[in-house]
């Protein structure tokens, strides 16, 4: 493998350079082009369905234009991290500094896990350089010595917007989030949709026809990995942010219900801000929704609904929802196949965490086995159980309720070769009726459909 300061000396710039937009049979599609100078040039491709009352202005929109370039930003990411060039040129946009600080954030924590993991060490002052052309607007700073610095102007939006768009990934976030809005207009959002995302949607009844989007990744970066450039976990969920917003705003919707919960704020790497899920934090959350406000004043609003609540709420209203338990999906292995590969630490926090509320017949209903009966798991049990410093890189909740779900499963006769072992680690460590009746108020849910969680928690 190339090693991240050598990368950096012999490929000093990445350029995002341009876009192409086209608009045809209701679909908006853009392509960005990016350039890691002297070594490769990518692409990305992205297609949108396009609202009827949208179609004739598509391409001259000026509000869109800002949610497309953001994309584009926010998309560089993936290609970025093949060589960590010092500079990052914009050739195609503006940004101010406030914008720019904003994203040298991103790119810094959306990184995070890749850092830790390749052994990069690196400040975020000293990861990335973002140059761009200067805004035009003229603007006022008061903490500024020149007070007069050029700055972006958000653009009013006057749209009439509507209903709910729901990520709805296959899991049993997104589940949880569709029951919780039932009696409101709901529209499922699917980027690339696997079958268990089709089939969730599929079942439930109340939700008005999904919206899809494309999203197709430069095969090149495939090769480079291939060859021993940089790879690791980029901050997807922001790539899904930006999505969003351009599917609400070319379908005329108010709101996009994230299904992303309190425990993603817990950091992966104890003592430390690495964390698999930065980009669904509720800081993350907070920098987005004040981005989107400096770019454009519109009534679009991003939130996550089930913030308030934690995991293992999570998974207890989803154990009552049995018409989803045989089509639900939430192994990352096996997403492609729509399977459950009973072979990862995604698949053992599913089954730890709904342990409390379903019996061992009902989980191996699921799985297929018993996941705490299988000595390959233990690794990842000792994660996620708090035995071990680092929790798996992946979205997973808390090692609090880890050890409470585990705890309740012993507590109520639950004998297994993982739990019996590490029974001493595990007995006492914590209440799960404590998790089971808190609140996170650190969200930004409307009162109305925070109402309605809370409703769907105490039933």
């Amino acid at each position: 493998m190339h090693s991240f300061n050598e990368l950096r000396e012999e490929y000093r710039a990445f350029n995002f350079t341009h876009y192409e937009k086209s608009f045809e049979d209701g679909l908006l599609k853009v392509i960005y082009h990016y350039e890691i100078i002297g070594l490769e040039n990518f692409e990305t491709k992205w297609t949108f369905k396009v609202g009827s009352h949208k179609s004739s202005e598509v391409l001259d929109d000026e509000i869109l234009d800002r949610f497309i370039f953001s994309l584009g930003m926010a998309e560089a990411i993936s290609y970025y991290k093949c060589a960590c060039p010092k500079k990052l040129f914009v050739e195609c946009g503006a940004l101010d500094e406030c914008q720019i600080e904003w994203w040298r954030k991103l790119f810094y924590n959306g990184l995070g896990e890749f850092l830790y993991v390749n052994n990069i060490e690196v400040s975020e002052d000293d990861l990335v350089v973002i140059r761009a052309n200067e805004p035009t607007d003229d603007k006022v700073n008061p903490l500024a010595d020149d007070q007069h610095v050029k700055g972006i102007t958000p653009i009013k939006d006057e749209g009439i917007y509507e209903g709910t768009l729901v990520p709805v990934g296959g899991g049993k976030d997104s589940v949880v989030s569709l029951e919780v809005l039932k009696g409101e207009k709901i529209i499922p959002y699917l980027l690339n949709p696997l079958e268990a995302s089709k089939k969730c949607v599929e079942v439930c009844d109340h939700c008005e026809e999904p919206i899809e989007a494309k999203r197709v990744l430069d095969k090149k970066i495939i090769e480079m990995n291939q060859k021993g450039y940089l790879n690791g976990h980029i901050p997807f969920s922001a790539v899904l942010a930006f999505s969003t917003v351009i599917t609400a705003y070319l379908n005329g919707i108010k709101y996009i219900a994230l299904s992303n919960e309190s425990s993603a704020n817990e950091s992966t790497v104890k003592g430390s801000k690495v964390n698999h899920q930065y980009s669904k934090s509720f800081e993350f959350e907070q920098d987005f929704r004040e981005y989107i406000a400096h770019i454009v004043d519109t009534p679009i609003s991003y939130f996550s609904l089930l913030r308030p609540l934690a995991e293992l709420q999570i998974a207890y209203i989803f154990s009552a929802q049995k018409k989803y338990h045989k089509i639900f999906r939430s192994c990352n292995a096996g997403s492609k196949k729509g399977i459950w590969c009973c072979n990862c630490p995604k698949c053992l926090f599913v089954y730890i965490i709904l342990s409390p509320f379903l019996s061992v017949e009902e989980l191996r209903d699921i799985f297929g086995e018993d996941l705490f009966d299988k000595e390959s798991m233990e690794i990842y049990f000792r994660q996620l159980a708090d035995i071990d410093e680092v929790k798996p890189f992946e979205c997973v909740g808390t090692r609090s309720e880890v050890l409470a779900s585990l705890g309740a499963f012993i507590k109520k006769g639950g004998h297994s070769y993982l739990t019996d072992k590490y029974r001493d680690q595990i007995e006492g460590r914590e209440d799960i009726e404590g998790i089971l009746t808190g609140w996170n108020d650190e969200n930004n849910v409307p009162q109305f459909m925070a109402d309605k969680v809370r409703n769907m928690l105490r039933d």
